[in-house]
């Protein structure tokens, strides 16, 4: 999601938070105007919002907080008509947010990034695969691959997401090493079973049978043992001393933690939860203890809430958004 984007998502919790100010509507109103990129985002927020506007409408009447006329004018006011929209995008603009929009939607759903990969999944979706040599891979959500056998290798290149493996060692000569490729290096394996999760600019590696071999472009080798984990980023491995949340536990379709922070809990829960969660720095910080169900991320959500001094707010089922609760700030 770019920045424009995220700006418009921001600038919407803001107007429909029951305590915007006459100076926030005119930062409001100044930021639309400054660039035609955030007019384009918001008209895009609009397209989006149209297809859910019932239920958004129906959550700021049941969150009792007295604002939904400025909600709903804020979501409807600034660019609230075709016409409009013509007016301050300019000519085909409008034609490029309507294509966005679809764009956006299929993104959610399956990254685009992604279309191109030999194996794919999207959103809650988990997929087992038998490799050529009969290895086994398991893709977590909204994860790809590419795979290259050949001769002289057994090459699974991670683009995106997570992916557990079981190796098969291969009797016949020469050996050809198993190698997953992330964005900053590679994982060899010296034994069976290990997960390899690309994440934002850095790689993690868990290894639940014997061990494997790390390294990146700078020359630093590291081995992991069984039960070990390390951070892969551009410049160093970085053995994980104690692990809150297990790093597999995706696995068995679950979420498991102790003592990790909110922000850390969702970011595992992203892959299985439809649309875009955006989390206060605030709450992304309050501790977690407890086992959740990947299978029923609202209702983990929703436990969330029960036991924790956070708040959810939702518009429809494309966005939600996690905040420290009024008693809990």
């Amino acid at each position: 999601m770019d920045r424009n984007t995220e700006q418009a998502i921001d600038w919407l919790i803001t107007l429909d938070s029951g305590r915007v100010s006459d100076k926030e509507r005119q930062a409001f109103e100044l930021w639309l105007h400054q660039s035609p990129l955030h007019a384009q985002a918001w008209a895009l927020l609009q397209q989006r919002l149209s297809s859910s506007m019932g239920t958004a409408s129906t959550q700021m009447c049941r969150d009792g907080s007295g604002n939904t006329a400025l909600g709903i004018q804020a979501l409807l006011a600034p660019i609230p008509t075709a016409a409009r929209r013509r007016k301050v995008l300019g000519g085909g603009l409008a034609a490029l947010v309507a294509s966005a929009t679809a764009g956006w939607m299929v993104h959610c759903q399956t990254p685009l990034t992604t279309l191109a990969a030999d194996l794919r999944t999207g959103t809650a979706q988990r997929m087992n695969h038998r490799l050529p040599d009969g290895s086994e891979i398991l893709l977590d959500a909204r994860s790809a691959v590419d795979i290259v056998f050949n001769d002289a290798q057994r090459l699974v290149h991670l683009r995106e997401g997570a992916l557990m493996v079981h190796v098969l060692t291969e009797a016949a000569a020469p050996l050809r090493p198993f190698v997953v490729q992330s964005e900053q290096g590679q994982v060899q394996a010296l034994g069976t079973r290990f997960m390899v999760r690309q994440a934002q600019g850095r790689t993690l590696v868990h290894v639940t049978e014997h061990s494997v071999r790390l390294s990146i472009p700078k020359g630093q080798q590291h081995t992991l043992h069984e039960g070990q984990s390390a951070w892969m980023d551009a410049d160093q491995i970085t053995p994980i001393e104690t692990e809150r949340m297990d790093p597999a536990a995706w696995v068995d379709g679950i979420i498991s933690v102790h003592d990790q922070s909110l922000g850390e809990v969702i970011e595992a829960l992203r892959p299985y939860q439809a649309g875009i969660i955006r989390i206060s720095p605030q709450a992304a910080q309050v501790r977690i203890f407890g086992v959740f169900s990947l299978a029923q991320p609202q209702q983990m959500l929703q436990d969330l809430v029960n036991t924790h001094p956070v708040q959810i707010r939702q518009w429809g089922s494309w966005l939600t958004v996690i905040e420290m609760s009024k008693s809990g700030s």
